[in-house]
């Protein structure tokens, strides 16, 4: 019996002394959006910032009730999605789902805002009804 103990006992110390090894991996998370605005049209790509994120599960990511075609992920600390199209400017919640039943919820984490309008463009001249175009002959 006491080389049984002796026994159990080295390998409860081992299991132990392997346990206290192994450093606590922090809780999935994530934080913000980076950029966190973008237009009406949608389509613009966004890291949304995290850290400790499982490599090995799927997310989809939702920016207000619309979900993002493209979703991928990049590293432990962050997925990038497109931003869907969405009719009205405004501030929206942006809620992350893992495939291992997860949620996340940036609380208004990114903003659609109307770029209508092309500032670099200048606008043409308007002519007078009145006014034909000058003939070239």
């Amino acid at each position: 019996m006491t080389k049984l103990g002796g026994i159990l006992g080295v390998i409860i110390g081992a299991v132990l002394v392997l346990g206290a090894c192994e450093k606590p991996r922090p809780e999935m998370a994530f934080h913000e959006l980076d950029p966190n605005f973008g237009g009406l049209q949608g389509g613009k790509t966004v890291r949304v910032v995290g850290q400790s994120l499982r490599l090995d599960i799927g997310y989809a990511v939702y920016f207000g009730e619309l979900r993002s075609a493209q979703v991928s992920i990049q590293n432990e600390k962050g997925l990038l999605a497109v931003t869907p199209r969405r009719p009205s400017p405004g501030v929206v919640d942006v809620t992350i789902r893992a495939d291992n039943g997860s949620v996340f919820v940036i609380k208004r984490g990114f903003e659609y805002i109307n770029q209508g309008g092309n500032l670099l463009q200048e606008p043409e001249p308007e002519r007078p009804e009145s006014e034909e175009p000058e003939s070239p002959y």
